[in-house]
């Protein structure tokens, strides 16, 4: 939002992860180091264990 995009294009930040939970637009997919990851399959997941009544929270143990 505002001038974020500027600031990290401005910045020696080497990469910037950003997942897809909301769309990016255009101009960020643009920004060459930024990199969306995913988290569908995360959601998915959590969405059939609780449907299952099975514990969610190993989803989130590194």
């Amino acid at each position: 939002s505002g001038d974020a995009l500027a600031r990290i294009s401005g910045s020696r930040i080497d990469s910037l992860i950003i997942t897809d939970t909301i769309a990016p637009r255009a101009d960020v997919l643009a920004e060459k180091r930024i990199n969306v990851v995913s988290v569908a399959g995360l959601i998915a997941e959590a969405i059939r264990r609780t449907h299952e009544e099975e514990s969610i929270s190993s989803l989130f143990e590194s």
